[in-house]
């Protein structure tokens, strides 16, 4: 699995449990899945950028996602935190 593919969701206990990009879509579907995969890629890019140019090196992060009262995909809680 490449590092982009490296997914999860809330558990209802405990850790949050990983997950295939198959199993993404099936529980959001598959454009609103494929609207993550390339609104985290191109944060991470951003923020990768960001950090090389100033002698740093984002070995491990996370993005957390939720949605609005209207359906709006909101980048929520958690960005560019270690996800430990």
């Amino acid at each position: 699995m490449a590092a982009s593919e490296y997914l999860s969701t809330k558990a209802d206990e405990g850790h949050d449990e990983n997950i295939t990009f198959d199993q993404m879509k099936g529980i959001l579907g598959t454009k609103v899945a494929e609207f993550l995969r390339e609104a985290s890629l191109e944060l991470y890019g951003f923020a990768r950028d960001y950090a090389r140019e100033r002698g740093i090196i984002i070995a491990d992060t996370k993005f957390e996602f939720g949605t609005s009262g209207t359906g709006e995909v909101l980048l929520i809680d958690e960005a560019l935190t270690p996800d430990s």
